[in-house]
């Protein structure tokens, strides 16, 4: 292939300053959904949105037994099923033939065994013939769900308030989708049902060790919307590996959202803990070395921080800007908050940043970028001094700065003063547009993990953490901001799994 290999070093610079490029344009175009929930697929509503038909059906013939499994040779098996209830398309699906009444049964393919009588979810496109999809198993408690959704809200608590009574629903399959709407539900439908709440269900579930990570995080949003101060002391136990979490540790599986949780039922001073358990590296005598702290526990914290400090109602942002401070005292772990210290405007670091530019070694000259970019951002006169001092230092890592902030189209304040109708000193120049059209992908050789206890502070901080998926920029924007977002999506994505490979990546 056609492609660049990159040191740890090279491609963790690449990968550092990208991250901090998105996490920018992020910032620009915030999303509204659960902060810390990503859904696990498209709901039933949306689903049957995209589709022209949706109905549910009864099997009637289920393909021959030999035709199904994996030694099966031959065309994709099918099953015949008729239809019992149109939810949507009535029209089309009477047009087609196949209507509730002594129409033509429905042939589509079916790929396991299931008895005669069972029934379905079927949903269909491209009328006036129907390309019909595979059957989705639904029994009658899902079939009185679906039947329900047509007549729900098309958003707004009201309608989250049908899902909430559906969260740990005995039909997982209702379960999940329940989840899922409550995952790309605005933030503030969320709030709006605190009334409804219930804070001791929602602490039970947080605690129950066969809850998935991604439903604690859902669950763990919400008890910080409706808890007590006793329920904070319960979270506290579960940060501090106190309590059930002894016997359980997978109960600390969502630990992004268990600390926001926990900040947003005690305030301002429960930052003191995520500081010492999470973020502060000191040792605890002049003798002892520094703290251990598992890189995923830290990095957790961090975008529990950076949740509260876009929620100033919750905890001022000064306080969270204090406890991502603490990162810079750990050159190797700086390159996490430097973004979001320029985001937030804390221009109180400059001199700090470039002394760790100066000292920075190849085990973390990754952070020179986001430092320079920090920089760039910064309005001071003192930063625009300190990018023509450490350029004379690196001038290549002044440059990759500012040719992949252009690429994520970021546009920040001149470090300086400039005479109106100049361009800011942060645009990238034309020579540093035709570099950035060079760049090819970055290969790694091993994928990378997310199940360890800690890092080799060598590799790359993830591009994304654990909590999920990047959110999707807005429907309906311009063309060339979904291309944007593709091409940063996958440079992330590429560079992250080079950056974070355990070993240096072999050449050619």
């Amino acid at each position: 292939m056609n492609a660049h290999t990159l040191s740890p070093s090279q491609s963790r610079a690449l990968g550092a300053t990208v991250l901090a490029c998105l996490l920018a344009l992020l910032a620009a175009h915030p999303a509204g959904g659960c902060p810390f929930c990503s859904a696990v697929s498209l709901t039933f509503a949306q689903e049957i949105a995209q589709s022209d038909v949706a109905a549910i059906v009864r099997l009637v013939e289920p393909p021959p037994a030999s035709a199904i499994g994996p030694a099966a040779d031959g065309p994709l098996p099918k099953g015949k099923f008729e239809v019992v209830k149109v939810l949507k398309g009535s029209d089309l699906v009477a047009a087609a033939g196949h209507a509730a009444d002594g129409g033509a049964p429905i042939e589509t393919i079916m790929l396991d065994e299931q008895p005669i009588g069972t029934t379905f979810l079927l949903m269909a496109v491209e009328p006036p013939k129907l390309v019909w999809s595979s059957p989705i198993r639904v029994g009658p408690r899902a079939i009185a769900y679906l039947e329900q959704l047509e007549d729900l809200p098309e958003k707004g608590p009201e309608r989250l308030a049908f899902f909430l009574g559906h969260l740990e629903d005995e039909d997982d399959t209702l379960t999940r989708d329940a989840y899922d709407e409550f995952a790309v539900a605005p933030y503030e439908d969320v709030q709006a049902l605190e009334e409804q709440l219930d804070a001791a269900q929602l602490l039970a579930w947080i605690e129950d060790p066969d809850i998935p990570a991604n439903r604690r995080r859902l669950y763990a949003t919400m008890l910080g919307i409706c808890g007590s101060p006793a329920d904070a002391e319960r979270i506290a136990a579960i940060l501090e590996g106190e309590g059930p979490v002894a016997e359980n540790p997978e109960i600390r599986n969502g630990l992004d959202a268990l600390i926001a949780c926990y900040v947003a039922l005690r305030g301002e001073a429960a930052l003191d803990l995520v500081d010492q358990l999470f973020l502060d590296r000191s040792a605890a005598a002049a003798d002892d070395p520094p703290r251990e702290v598992p890189f995923t526990e830290t990095y957790a914290a961090v975008m529990a921080l950076r949740f509260l400090g876009e929620e100033s109602d919750l905890v001022p942002r000064q306080r969270v800007l204090a406890s991502l401070r603490l990162l810079l005292e750990e050159p190797k772990l700086a390159d996490l908050v430097i973004a979001d210290l320029a985001r937030w405007e804390d221009w109180s670091v400059v001199d700090r940043l470039v002394t760790i530019f100066k000292r920075a070694t190849p085990d973390n000259i990754f952070v020179r970028e986001p430092i320079v970019n920090y920089l760039r951002a910064c309005p001071l006169p003192e930063a625009a001094t300190a990018i023509a001092e450490l350029e004379q230092i690196d001038p290549d890592a002044v440059r990759r700065a500012a040719t992949l902030a252009g690429l994520a189209g970021i546009t920040a304040a001149a470090p300086s003063g400039g005479e109106a109708g100049e361009p800011a000193a942060t645009d990238p120049s034309a020579d540093d547009m035709a570099l950035a059209r060079q760049i090819e992908p970055v290969l790694g050789d091993e994928d990378p993990t997310d199940d360890q206890p800690g890092r080799d502070l060598t590799a790359s901080s993830p591009a994304a953490p654990t909590t999920g998926d990047p959110q999707a920029p807005p429907v309906g924007g311009p063309p060339w901001k979904w291309l944007l977002w593709g091409g940063i999506v996958v440079v992330v994505a590429l560079l992250a799994r080079a950056a974070l490979s355990p070993t240096p990546p072999r050449a050619g």
